[in-house]
């Protein structure tokens, strides 16, 4: 009932199958055994019907995507899914941007970011802990961000699109697409962007024709002929995982916290 509910909201009323409503129909004829001599219409209680309702409307959503080619539409549907996760998350408040995760299924890393400037970087590998202190621990394009020109950043998506653009710069324009589409993943994760900018960006990367949907919510676009892939949860707008020429990072925490950094 609740995986129909969500479908419900996040793509509205599925549009009736009348071969499906068939199908189903005769499914229940079947498992009622035949109708008696003096009344072959079936009769249908509330909660049958009911049931064959719902059945045909899962029905009518599920098979065409079992079959749906991994292009254009199945890329828009769940970015646009995942916008809409994002813009409806509250405002979020914190002393402090933190990011945790696994690099390559051994190695955590994490980022304590204050709104002050300063900001720590902790690794752990295996059974040594180096923790540094960095004055710039965010960049867009290659340009240092601090946390509120970052919340300032443009919540439509065109707008948002142009400005990283122009942030651009020399680079050639056949990787111009890569560095845009990467600039704005950035937004989904690593950078205390607010919900209303991380909408812009899912909604700016819909539009991408160098954003590529590989199926199962992942996304792949290439960066200066390097192939990047980023796994996300459209239902929260949340990014799993991030994977670049043989490093894979799994994202654990990315959020504000008001716990002050576990640093030595």
């Amino acid at each position: 009932m609740d995986d129909l509910r969500r479908i419900r909201e996040l793509y509205g009323e599925p549009a009736p199958d009348q071969a499906a409503r068939n199908r189903v129909r005769a499914r229940l004829e079947a498992e009622r055994g035949p109708a008696p001599v003096s009344s072959r219409r079936p009769r249908w209680t509330p909660l049958l019907a009911g049931l064959a309702v719902m059945a045909v409307a899962a029905v009518a959503f599920v098979v065409p995507r079992l079959h749906a080619d991994p292009t254009g539409t199945d890329k828009a549907s769940v970015l646009l899914a995942a916008a809409g996760a994002a813009a409806a998350v509250p405002p979020a408040k914190g002393a402090y941007w933190y990011v945790k995760r696994v690099v390559n299924g051994s190695d955590v890393k994490e980022l304590w970011a204050g709104r002050d400037g300063r900001a720590w970087t902790r690794e752990h590998k295996g059974t040594t802990t180096v923790t540094t202190k960095t004055d710039e621990p965010f960049t867009l394009n290659g340009h240092p961000m601090t946390i509120a020109q970052i919340e300032a950043l443009p919540a439509d998506p065109g707008a948002l699109r142009a400005h990283v653009t122009d942030m651009l710069g020399g680079v050639p324009e056949r990787d111009r697409g890569g560095v845009v589409a990467d600039a704005l993943t950035g937004l989904l994760w690593s950078k205390p962007a607010p919900s209303g900018v991380r909408a812009a960006a899912y909604r700016a990367l819909a539009d991408l024709p160098d954003v590529r949907y590989l199926g199962r919510s992942t996304f792949g676009y290439t960066v200066r002929g390097v192939e990047r892939e980023l796994v996300i949860d459209a239902r929260t707008s949340q990014v799993v995982k991030a994977s670049t020429a043989g490093r894979t990072e799994v994202v654990l925490v990315a959020g504000w916290t008001d716990e002050k950094p576990a640093i030595s």
